[in-house]
């Protein structure tokens, strides 16, 4: 699978399995990857992604096989044309290297990975965590290239101590 656009799907990448490559030079703020939604899925499950508070999709594309890492050389944007969510460089993305996002950028919570974190990046959490569980300063490291679900309701949760609980 390739997208015309800068990436590419490379299977068995490591022991994280299959991965995406850019194919070409990516500058921070430039639009790796279009999202491409799909179908939706009935809860949270391993494989959909939320895309609000309460819903999720099963996205299509090679959405799917951008990995986690911990310190991800991309972010998410909305594409209110797609209805969907870009993957945006957050730093210089080489040609060759792996595209990756962290999945607390679109998820408030993680229930459906393994225990331990495969990133191997040197700030790792050790876990797949979800937004609701990611340190202040990582969030506001993250900028604006986040759902924006998520900074509402952090937003909410700030307003109302009740909200805290979820």
């Amino acid at each position: 699978m390739h997208d015309d656009d800068g990436c590419a799907l490379r299977i068995a990448m490591d022991d994280r399995n299959d991965g995406v490559i850019a194919t070409r030079g990516f500058a921070p703020g430039d639009t790796v990857m279009l999202g491409v939604p799909g179908r939706p899925a009935p809860s949270n499950h391993s494989h959909a992604n939320q895309v609000s508070l309460t819903q999720w999709v099963f996205e299509d594309g090679l959405g799917p096989k951008v990995n986690h890492s911990c310190d991800p050389n991309c972010g998410v944007r909305v594409n209110a044309v797609a209805e969907g969510f870009d993957f945006v460089a957050r730093r210089p993305i080489a040609e060759g290297e792996e595209i990756t996002f962290d999945y607390a950028m679109r998820n408030y919570a993680i229930e459906h990975f393994p225990a331990r974190c495969l990133c191997g990046a040197g700030n790792c959490r050790g876990t797949v965590t979800g937004w609701k569980d990611l340190p202040a300063e990582r969030k506001a490291a993250y900028g604006d290239l986040v759902a924006p679900y998520l900074l509402e309701a952090d937003a909410a949760r700030a307003a109302d101590a009740s909200f805290a609980a979820i």
